[in-house]
């Protein structure tokens, strides 16, 4: 018996051996294509999964990318040897062959040299055609994060802190790929982000004195316009450190332990300067501290929150503060203050709601039969939001699928192509209604009132 259990053991163990080498295969390959689709080489991604035969089946979990993997390894390989990992090596040039000398290779008759005769003028001015061409500035395209060593921050700090910054240092989000361009409509919202984050991060030099940078910005709206794209296309502009913070983070049960975090999450930005803090529902942790019923622990962290924005300490670099809410006029009035620019962010009109059909419908996976007029779409979706598109075109696609789904049985529908007409995408925005038509009002009487754009 114990002839026969034996090979059976081990084989199960070489069975499970087999599978963990084939799962680190399949995220290896996920993590290149992650990255080769962050970094815009959509051509080189498309190949890498038709050699690789890559499906939809899976994909990358949310904050796991190369760029965190090589950073958390630097971070280790720092902390165990006290040296930076050296990835890569130059190439040595290689030697040019030089064919072995033989017995019948005669030596080269030297010809004597011929005297050139001078034809140069008595006095001659030698002018210096290309002037030397200064090096690129390479600090702008390294990111603070890319710089700076985690180890080094840390370095003085106690073990509780230390676990506090290790949490918040998986919140830092890299730039996900999403430009001004991606977003339809909005320009005057654009225009503001780009004057309060961008131009002082690329300019230091002209916000000073009392054009300082702005130090906070509240984006408000329905829900659905595109707050929170618009903190993506901020994120990848500016090519600050990004702390995409949830209340989650902020918020912990032990008492005392809510502000150490604000306190550790701005000194770690301060120090991975220049940084940009997202906090998305603000109203959730900065309400009205007035309020009926509101604990002690929530007044004590939104005053350290409120003094981190605004106290007497002052430090060196530049922190600004990404704010978004559904519900504005539940914020104290304290965090309004230093939310200096307060940005409406309305629903999309008929141009943007044409150009957002567009987008997810004109692609090579569907094709519009017969041609769809993408200005009649948008003006039959009056009072819809950016979401309610996205969500109507889904729809649509829907109801395509349903009709195929009896005849598809266990065939393989890689490469298909998608089929709608007019009728289908209507009947879509028939069936989807819009959430956010009826709050619109109440943001622009807010604006009008509080706003500061």
């Amino acid at each position: 018996m114990t002839s026969v259990r034996r090979p059976m053991s081990q084989m199960r163990k070489l069975e499970t051996k087999e599978a963990l080498f084939r799962n680190r295969k399949r995220v290896l390959k996920y993590l290149v294509l992650g990255y080769l689709k962050q970094e815009g080489f959509l051509h080189t991604a498309d190949t890498f999964c038709n050699e690789a035969a890559l499906t939809n089946e899976y994909e990358l979990c949310d904050n796991i990318d190369l760029e965190i993997i090589l950073q958390d390894f630097c971070s280790y390989y720092l902390i165990r040897f006290n040296k930076q990992p050296q990835f890569c090596r130059k190439v040595e040039e290689p030697r040019p062959l030089r064919r072995p000398v033989t017995r019948t290779t005669r030596p080269p008759v030297m010809e004597p040299e011929k005297e050139a005769e001078p034809d140069l003028p008595s006095t001659f001015t030698v002018t210096k055609l290309l002037t030397d061409i200064p090096a690129e500035n390479l600090d702008n395209a390294i990111t603070a994060i890319e710089k700076k060593p985690l180890a080094g921050f840390m370095a003085t700090m106690t073990p509780d802190k230390r676990q506090l910054v290790e949490i918040l240092y998986q919140d830092i989000i890299r730039p996900s790929g999403v430009r001004w361009d991606d977003i339809k409509g909005l320009e005057a919202a654009k225009s503001i982000l780009m004057e309060s984050v961008v131009y002082p991060v690329r300019h230091p030099e002209l916000f000073t004195g009392l054009l300082e940078p702005w130090r906070g910005v509240l984006l408000h709206g329905p829900p659905g316009t595109g707050k929170t794209m618009l903190a993506r296309a901020v994120a990848t502009e500016s090519r600050c450190t990004f702390f995409n913070v949830p209340c989650s983070t902020l918020v912990n049960k032990w008492r005392g332990e809510s502000e150490k975090i604000v306190k550790v999450l701005f000194e770690m930005a301060f120090y991975y300067s220049p940084s940009i803090i997202f906090i998305d529902e603000v109203e959730t942790i900065a309400s009205e501290r007035s309020s009926v019923g509101e604990h002690e622990a929530s007044r004590r962290l939104k005053s350290q929150l409120l003094t981190e924005l605004d106290g007497v300490r002052e430090r060196e670099g530049l922190v600004f503060l990404l704010a978004n809410s559904n519900m504005p006029w539940e914020i104290d009035t304290a965090m309004l203050r230093r939310l200096e620019k307060r940005i409406y962010i309305p629903l999309p009109d008929l141009k943007a709601r044409a150009q957002l059909f567009e987008t997810y419908l004109n692609v090579r996976t569907i094709e519009l039969y017969p041609k769809v007029d993408f200005e009649l779409l948008a003006a039959k979706t009056e009072g819809y939001s950016g979401s309610d598109v996205k969500l109507a075109c889904k729809e649509a696609l829907m109801m395509n699928v349903r009709k195929m789904l009896p005849n598809m049985l266990n065939r393989s529908q890689s490469g298909r192509k998608d089929r709608l007409d007019l009728a289908d995408i209507m009947a879509a925005i028939e069936r989807t209604k819009p959430v956010s038509k009826n709050l619109a009002k109440k943001h622009v009487d807010w604006q009008e009132e509080m706003g500061c754009s």
